[in-house]
């Protein structure tokens, strides 16, 4: 993806009296990321011109987004009750992330949320730990951070998955059938730029 697809966060998970004004700032940029149009994300990942139609990708479904590296679990609590006193923004939820030590070897946590303006939001955090915390800022946005582009059916998603990884420098870096929020998703990973790109297929709605 595009630099400006990137967030661009902290090394570490604001803290303390900084919680309030990054996350103001955060969801701003993820409502302007959220103009990017289904061909303006693939340009930016695969460098080429690819058709969404014909890929049966149907739209933007949210945007990801790399908050910084936790020193402490309380670090990541406070943040999360930073979100959910945030007047405005709806259906927040929250889990520990299954790609962060199954991929890069650290714990980590998603808050996922919809702004007061419609976009869907993940955030991602992962704990400072092992070689994790050696990798380099940069690096860590560009594998945490991403757009999801909606499938139009969930057995879809395996196919387009692979059929995208068969370009060259593209893999696939994790595929789930269903997660919490009844998501079916893959993730696909540049592996010459460390750009990631998530295709999704909702499932059930959220209450």
């Amino acid at each position: 993806m595009a630099p400006s697809l990137l967030y661009p966060a902290a090394e570490h998970l604001p803290t303390g009296a900084d919680r309030e004004p990054a996350l103001k700032e955060v969801l701003d940029w993820a409502d302007r990321a959220a103009a990017t149009s289904t061909a303006d994300a693939l340009l930016a990942f695969f460098g080429q011109p690819l058709d969404p139609r014909t890929l049966r990708l149907t739209g933007l479904h949210h945007v990801a987004v790399y908050l910084g590296d936790y020193r402490a679990e309380e670090e990541y609590e406070a943040w999360l009750e930073t979100v959910r006193a945030r007047p405005g923004l709806g259906r927040v939820s929250a889990g520990p992330s299954h790609i962060a030590p199954r991929v890069h070897g650290t714990p980590g946590h998603w808050i996922n949320l919809t702004t007061e303006h419609g976009t869907e939001v993940e955030f991602f955090t992962c704990r400072a730990y092992g070689a994790w915390a050696e990798e380099p800022p940069e690096r860590k946005r560009a594998l945490m951070s991403h757009l999801g582009l909606s499938v139009d059916t969930p057995d879809h998603v395996r196919r387009v998955l692979d059929y995208l990884a068969g370009f060259d420098g593209v893999e696939v870096l994790a595929y789930a059938p269903e997660d919490e929020l009844g998501h079916t998703y893959g993730h696909l990973l540049r592996t010459d730029t460390d750009r990631v790109l998530e295709l999704v297929h909702a499932g059930r709605v959220q209450a």
